[in-house]
């Protein structure tokens, strides 16, 4: 009894390595989750932030010019602080282009004591333009705030104020400002808002609950339309170009000015404080908004993509799971970007990215893991199963312990694929077409004889192919119809049947369910045995036996009769009963004779030999003269090329066309002509003997190459024969590869045709 194959174990080992990667994947999804409401990795949310703010540069909308305090003007007009008289120059200088509002990002919250009439220029200057917006700052006195305004006057004067703050992040970078804060329960407006409601133009609504608003960078530094101070104050400036525009004042110049790192610095660039309010500006005109994701959407996005990553590792390759890991972060980062695009929200994916570069290699140690506790557990199984195989032996010392396993099952498995491959020449040396096919019916294994039953070039010509289609020309004895069908193999039972093929080669066709260790149907091995010859043995001896039985022994018979007539009445014994007793004999030896070379030439061994069938043909005719003399039958040779060469055995060949002239002597009527001739068919020789005789009805050709059979026995009795003239025709044609045919029609004659191929 054959020992199962499988170890029960092993079909275990699936679905407990899902369990701790169930495990592994609830944690890390834990993790997401708290680092996602955290914010704990802001740095890498910053970096990744930043990129998207950066990469976002837009077009002005052409409405905001600085006026720079820069180094040239420093250089004209001396060192800071200057004059306010010089300020409110400006100031009348800018309103006479009619501005939409002028935004001084300068601090006067002290009087000038020295020069008191400046502030009084200032002042008036401020009020005339009446579209002057100032600054103010925020103080802290111990832990209270208090606003630092600008002095009296100006503030009086100005349009509106508003404070200048910005909020600067951890890291030094500028991101948001506060758009309103309120400082003893007073709202005080950010001061691009003031400047927006001086200039009476649209801006956007500030909710009460939100004090902080990130900056939507338009540009890196210097990206805003400058125009130096002094060539203001010097009126090197084209008309109207501060006409309907928000013109900001603020320092550039190094020194004397703020500057910040930004999202968009570049190279250690930094953005003065008068260039943020410009794109905090910019940001209010066009309504571009951005705005930090909240904590669910975070989470939700982080979540999701880590999700995928775990639902496909338990799923994919691990060159399929890396790939997908790779592809997921690039969408993790494209989907942040493109959400910042559409909708101003800034996710922050750190933690999902995180999660997918951790997801690979913590996968990786359970799949290895998981591996090497297979390994041990199938070798050890396989050890147990096939205790005949060696054990294999390591032939070097420093191996680790996986590497160990992966070596004692490779030789495992090189043993068994031995095995498999000694199983396989097994079926491929069998004598009979043998197939071996899945449950659905494609072939799997084949070997050699298959290939030359079906036709094939090679036993791997039919692997792949479905089985019923190759099996339709073979059909059942009883009732004709196909031996295999789809119906066969949807029973799973196994069959045995006789059955012909289109070549009329009588079959067995065995056809047996294959099964694993579990009883489970596997697939389908498939013989057909060739049990023609069997048959033909059989019916030959049939044949013998009716021959023995009636054939010879009616002869024989008559002759021991006529011996006791002759013993009884010797006196009555002459020359009639003498030639009736040599009648008898000559008959039966020509009887033995002719079945003799009939079993010859079905069975016996064939000496081919190359040749000329124009000259075996004149043999076999001169052979027949006497025979056609007698009667006054002329054979004539109608049409034979010089040269008809081709492989046979020539006895059994010039007998075979013996046969057809003596037939066709012995059918047609005397002073008769018979016509031979030989003609190339194709691959064939035609050997061709046509005689005017009688004829053959088509009912009666049916019957005339079976042994013992004489189709005219009951119309032309007088005629005498054997009946196995035409079937020892019939097996010397089959047996060279070549076929006889009659064409026959009553009271016109007949025509018997040899075809043999013209090559061996």
């Amino acid at each position: 009894m054959t020992k199962p194959l499988p170890s029960p174990t092993a079909a275990h080992y699936p679905s407990q390595s899902k369990l701790p990667w169930l495990l592994i994947s609830g944690v890390i999804l834990l993790l997401i989750a708290a680092l996602s409401h955290q914010r704990t990795l802001t740095i890498v949310d910053h970096l990744i932030q930043d990129f998207i703010t950066a990469s976002q540069q837009h077009p002005l909308t052409g409405k905001v010019v600085i006026v720079a305090i820069d180094d040239d003007s420093i250089a004209h007009f001396g060192r800071w602080p200057w004059r306010r008289n010089l300020h409110a120059e400006l100031v009348k200088r800018i309103s006479e282009q009619h501005p939409a509002a002028i935004g001084l990002d300068i601090l006067f919250s002290e009087a000038d004591l020295q020069r008191p009439d400046d502030d009084a220029l200032l002042a008036n200057a401020i009020l005339q333009s009446g579209v002057v917006a100032l600054p103010i700052v925020f103080n802290e006195a111990g832990p209270a705030q208090y606003v630092q305004t600008p002095t009296p006057a100006l503030a009086q004067a100005a349009a509106q104020l508003g404070h200048v703050h910005i909020q600067v992040d951890d890291d030094g970078v500028v991101r948001s400002a506060r758009m309103q804060q309120f400082i003893n329960d007073t709202p005080f407006v950010h001061f691009s808002t003031a400047l927006l409601q001086a200039a009476d133009q649209p801006r956007l609504e500030i909710s009460p609950s939100t004090d902080s608003q990130l900056i939507p960078y338009a540009g890196k530094a210097g990206y805003f339309p400058r125009i130096s101070y002094v060539d203001v104050i010097e009126g090197r400036i084209p008309d109207k170009i501060f006409t309907d525009r928000l013109v900001l004042v603020g320092a550039t110049a190094t020194g004397i000015g703020d500057q910040y790192a930004t999202p968009v610095s570049r190279d250690g660039q930094l953005m003065p404080g008068v260039e943020i309010l410009a794109n905090i500006l910019e940001g209010q005109l066009n309504q571009r908004t951005l705005q930090l994701a909240q904590a669910w959407q975070n989470m939700t996005l982080n979540l999701a993509f880590v999700s995928l990553a775990l639902l496909g590792f338990m799923l994919l390759s691990p060159l399929s799971a890396l790939l997908l890991s790779f592809s997921l972060l690039i969408a993790l980062l494209a989907t942040t970007y493109a959400v910042a695009l559409i909708s101003g929200i800034l996710l922050a994916p750190s933690a999902g990215a995180l999660g997918l570069i951790l997801i690979y290699p913590l996968w990786s140690w359970h799949r290895l893991d998981t591996a090497a506790r297979f390994l041990t557990s199938e070798f050890e199984s396989f050890k147990r199963d096939f205790p005949m195989l060696s054990t294999p032996q390591s032939t070097t010392a420093f191996h680790d312990f996986l590497d160990k396993r992966i070596n004692a099952l490779h030789e495992a498995t090189h043993q068994l694929q031995s095995m498999h491959r000694f199983i396989s020449d097994s079926v491929d040396g069998l004598p009979d077409p043998t197939l071996i096919c899945d449950p659905d019916g494609i072939i799997r294994i084949a070997n050699q004889a298959a290939a030359a039953y079906f036709g094939a070039s090679t036993p791997s010509a039919l692997i792949q192919q479905p089985l019923i289609p190759l099996l339709q020309h073979i059909h059942e004895h009883q009732n004709n119809l196909p031996a295999i069908h789809t119906e066969t193999l949807q029973a799973g039972l196994e069959i045995e049947l006789e059955a012909r093929d289109d070549k009329q080669r009588e079959l067995l066709v065995k056809l047996a369910p294959c099964k694993d260790a579990k009883e489970q149907h596997i697939g389908w091995i498939l013989s057909i045995i060739d049990v023609s010859k069997l048959w033909q043995a059989e019916r030959d001896r049939d044949e013998a036996f009716r021959f023995i039985t009636h054939d010879i022994r009616a002869p024989l018979s008559s002759i021991i009769s006529l011996v006791e007539l002759q013993k009884l009445s010797p006196e009555t014994m002459g020359e009639r009963w003498l030639g009736m007793i040599e009648q008898h004999a000559d008959n039966a030896l020509t009887l033995a004779d002719d079945f003799v070379q009939l079993t010859r030439a079905k069975s016996g061994h064939y000496q081919l030999d190359e040749v000329n069938l124009a000259d075996l043909l004149h043999e076999a005719m001169d052979d027949a003269w006497i025979l056609a003399y007698t009667r006054d039958i002329t054979i004539t040779m109608t049409e034979t090329p010089p040269e008809a060469h081709c492989w046979v055995d020539r006895t059994l060949f010039k007998r075979a066309i013996a046969n057809l002239l003596s037939n066709a002597i012995k059918f047609s009527p005397d002073h008769a002509m018979i016509e031979c001739s030989i003609c190339a068919a194709g691959d064939y020789w035609n050997i061709a003997v046509r005689d005017f005789g009688i004829g053959i009805s088509a009912e009666a050709q049916t019957q005339l190459f079976q042994s013992f059979s004489r189709v005219h026995q009951h119309s032309h009795p007088q005629i005498e024969g054997t009946g196995l003239g035409l079937a020892f025709v019939h097996a010397v044609a089959s047996r060279h590869h070549g076929e006889v045919n009659v064409s026959s029609t009553p009271g016109t004659g007949s025509i018997f045709s040899i075809l043999v191929p013209r090559q061996p």
